[in-house]
């Protein structure tokens, strides 16, 4: 099975700065596919607007994680999680495929507390 999972981080959201070197060290201790976009927002007078913009457009950073098993895809999460702690909002988990959105929200019940 493939499990894909999206991790939207906003500003202030993770504990520290998301580094390339740190996810592709997780990637490769986990056997994972982990990729990092940046999205920046539109600003106008210093402030950006969110209002009327799809999620995709809000300034935001995206972790996406790509697992062929199951047990590479937890310890993944759980290191990604413990570095960084789980990202804040309802749409957190946006554009996962199903089976890698159950996985993340327990491993994230487990480990951060959200329900």
């Amino acid at each position: 099975m493939h499990y894909l999972v999206k991790l939207r981080y906003y500003p202030g959201d993770p504990l520290r700065e998301i580094r390339e070197e740190d996810l592709q060290g997780i990637s490769e201790k986990w056997g994972l596919g982990i990729g990092v976009e940046e999205v920046k927002g539109a600003v106008k007078e210093g402030q950006e607007e969110t209002l009327d913009k799809d999620l995709e457009e809000i300034t935001q950073i995206v972790i996406t994680v790509v697992a062929d098993r199951v047990s590479s895809l937890r310890r993944g999460l759980k290191d990604l999680i413990k570095r960084y702690r789980a990202p804040r909002t309802v749409y957190a988990l946006w554009g996962s495929n199903p089976a890698g959105e159950d996985i993340a929200r327990e491993i994230i019940e487990e480990m951060d507390g959200w329900r």
